[in-house]
């Protein structure tokens, strides 16, 4: 298996970004229940919401890195169907792609005046303070606040989160078992190091 893709298959690059990707999104989901379900203390609750932060940051910087390895690589070709099911593939990816940009934009947006203000900090996996932006004059060149951006935010980052984040997962999940037990197509094997 090369680093790149082919026509066949993902390449390990590609492959890493996914299941990278799945395990942070899943790790991302255990933290904000475990606070929300578990967190007694007030150092429960502020661990977890650090760790939160800290995985939806490092989500952000490797979606990034994930888009712009796409644009660089090749998909493999797409198996058999209808035009009408490789529209909806392409929509569910772009679907996928844009909740992947906008869930760690807006999960930081919803805090950024909190922590521009000194309230508080993100301190990434208890190593570093991530910059809170403090003093940086680029939103009111551009007509608002970072307050006026919190609730907004918020609203989107949960409600994502609490719907439609769940329903994309699941969608994509029945979709990849539709192919492997339904259709028996390749789609599986080409995202895994399962071999046909």
């Amino acid at each position: 298996m090369g680093l790149k893709n082919t026509a066949e298959a993902y390449g390990s690059i590609a492959k890493w970004f996914h299941w990278v990707t799945a395990l942070l999104f899943f790790a991302s989901y255990c933290t904000i229940y475990y606070r929300e379900w578990f967190a007694e203390s007030e150092l429960e609750n502020w661990s977890t919401i650090q760790l939160h932060l800290s995985i939806g940051i490092t989500l952000g910087g490797l979606v990034t890195l994930r888009i712009i390895w796409r644009f660089l690589n090749r998909s493999p070709e797409r198996e058999p169907g209808t035009k009408l099911q490789h529209i909806a593939v392409q929509i569910g990816h772009y679907t996928l792609y844009a909740i992947m940009i906008i869930m760690p934009i807006t999960g930081y947006l919803s805090i950024a005046d909190y922590l521009s203000s000194g309230r508080g900090s993100i301190t990434y996996f208890l190593l570093f303070d991530i910059t809170s932006f403090k003093g940086i004059q680029i939103f009111n060149l551009l007509g608002f606040s970072l307050e006026a951006l919190e609730d907004p935010a918020d609203f989107i980052h949960s409600y994502l989160g609490t719907w439609v984040v769940w329903l994309l997962i699941l969608g994509h999940i029945s979709a990849a078992l539709y192919h492997h037990f339904i259709k028996k197509d390749k789609t599986i094997y080409k995202m895994t190091s399962i071999k046909n």
